[in-house]
């Protein structure tokens, strides 16, 4: 039963190594250039076929509906307009800053873990879900 076990634990962690190194390396080999011209700054799927994306080409923010078929541009931002937000602290239980109201996450920060499990943001919202639901 202990060498079960002891099998069971050392086959995990060399899956969750592998995760995690595959990721890394993913994130390294898809990742655009500090020096490209277009780099896509957002994107915000609307269904399973059909997206939206805010991308930069030089100076110029564009903000592009795509689908399977065509990539059609929508409309042209300032790039004033285009503003990062970081992801706001979740206030804890009790926070008077909140006054009751239920908090909603904020925007998240776009990467290659982003919404995954092993995304540090991901567990932190979860938290954050169980002590409002507790």
């Amino acid at each position: 039963m202990i060498a079960l076990t002891i099998r069971l634990v050392v086959s995990l962690a060399i899956v969750v190594g592998l995760l995690i190194v595959l990721a890394r390396v993913g994130s390294k080999r898809f990742a655009g250039q500090r020096g490209d011209l277009v780099h896509v700054v957002h994107r915000q799927a609307l269904t399973r076929t059909s997206s939206v994306a805010v991308v930069t080409v030089g100076s110029r923010v564009l903000v592009l509906g795509t689908t399977e078929q065509q990539v059609q541009l929508l409309t042209e931002l300032d790039p004033d307009e285009l503003e990062l937000v970081e992801e706001p602290a979740v206030p804890l239980e009790g926070d008077p800053s909140t006054d009751g109201a239920p908090v909603r996450p904020g925007p998240t920060s776009v990467g290659s873990l982003s919404g995954s499990v092993l995304s540090p943001a991901t567990w932190r919202q979860a938290v954050a879900a169980v002590r409002r639901a507790s």
